[in-house]
């Protein structure tokens, strides 16, 4: 597979009427860099870059997004890394918010067995210093995604991780929060919207 594009990403924009994209400040999606990632994280809030992570390349972007896992979007995981499933069907993040901030640890959660956590960590490039790839530290963690070119519209999902810190289990340390940007990437070596999937080396 030489070049793909980010159908799935494109498809939200188109969907969105121009007087929404100026309202919420959505653009085109550009080639960012990490340190333009990180910028805009830290503009958001001065503590998110520490828990930041990228997709390691276009495939593993691409693939994410064929599961209705779009900027905007939040999980959850529990110790053994299955996904939690929060009951919402409606993509709507008030109801993510309201799940996060009602975290305890007594409490049984349905899970996705399909979904694990260890499926997102081997596509995920960790950037910030704080960033703890193992859910096994924590009764639950909390997977943000979130865009440059989303503009306010990542404000929502940034509430969710906003609730989930604030819940019962956070105060002892139990809640891990991630935020896994979903940009183009310059080290994906891009010519306009097509994407050649090339992995960086470390």
């Amino acid at each position: 597979m030489r070049y793909i594009i980010p159908a799935v990403i494109i498809l939200v924009l188109f969907a969105c009427k121009t007087s929404l994209l100026k309202k919420y400040g959505i653009k085109d999606p550009q080639v960012e860099t990490l340190e333009s990632v990180k910028n805009a994280l830290a503009e958001l809030s001065p503590g998110y870059p520490a828990y930041s992570c990228v997709f390691r390349d276009s495939a593993a972007l691409v693939d994410w997004c064929k599961n209705k896992n779009l900027p905007g979007r939040s999980q959850f995981y529990n110790s053994a890394g299955y996904r939690i499933i929060t009951q919402d069907s409606t993509f709507c993040s008030g109801v993510e918010t309201d799940f996060a901030g009602k975290l305890t640890i007594n409490q049984v959660y349905r899970i996705d067995s399909l979904t694990t956590f260890d499926k997102l960590r081997r596509n995920l490039l960790p950037l910030g210093e704080k960033v703890d790839l193992d859910p096994s530290k924590y009764a639950f963690t909390c997977v943000i995604f979130w865009a440059r070119f989303m503009g306010r519209l990542n404000e929502s999902s940034f509430l969710i991780a906003t609730s989930a810190l604030k819940s019962q289990p956070a105060r002892s340390g139990k809640v891990n929060v991630l935020f896994v940007d979903m940009d183009i990437l310059d080290f994906w070596n891009t010519s306009g919207i097509m994407i050649r999937t090339e992995t960086l080396k470390k």
